[in-house]
């Protein structure tokens, strides 16, 4: 869930991308898993799901610690950037930098599950 006001808009990067609604402090908490809110699949689950679900999930889901984690608000759309304004910290999505108000919040998604990583960079 992400814990910052946020937007969707075009992005440079691709498609849509989250945009910061306010400043956003580096160290800042921008996004944690909130169980009811944001969803977990292990991969027996996901298997079972029909076609359209797994490939929506697919597409805007991330493997984490080799679960399969969608989340319910504007994160899935959150673009990957090499320079990253975000990272991952103890259970948190962080603002590495001070985030200015408009600009994209991005991942480097080489922090999140490593078969999804080459997936994403087969597709470069």
């Amino acid at each position: 869930m992400l814990l910052v006001k946020t937007y969707l808009d075009k992005s440079a990067i691709h498609g849509l991308g989250v945009f910061a609604g306010q400043a956003i402090r580096k160290g800042t908490k921008v996004w944690r898993f909130v169980d009811g809110f944001d969803r977990v699949y292990s991969p027996t689950q996901f298997a079972k799901l029909p076609k359209p679900a797994r490939d929506y999930i697919w597409n805007y889901g991330y493997r984490v610690d080799g679960e399969i984690l969608l989340t319910s608000d504007h994160d899935h759309h959150m673009n990957h950037s090499d320079n990253a304004n975000t990272h991952w910290r103890n259970g948190h999505i962080v603002a590495r930098r001070t985030i200015r108000k408009g600009e994209e919040i991005t991942n480097n998604y080489r922090e999140f599950d490593a078969g999804f990583c080459a997936a994403f960079l087969k597709k470069k």
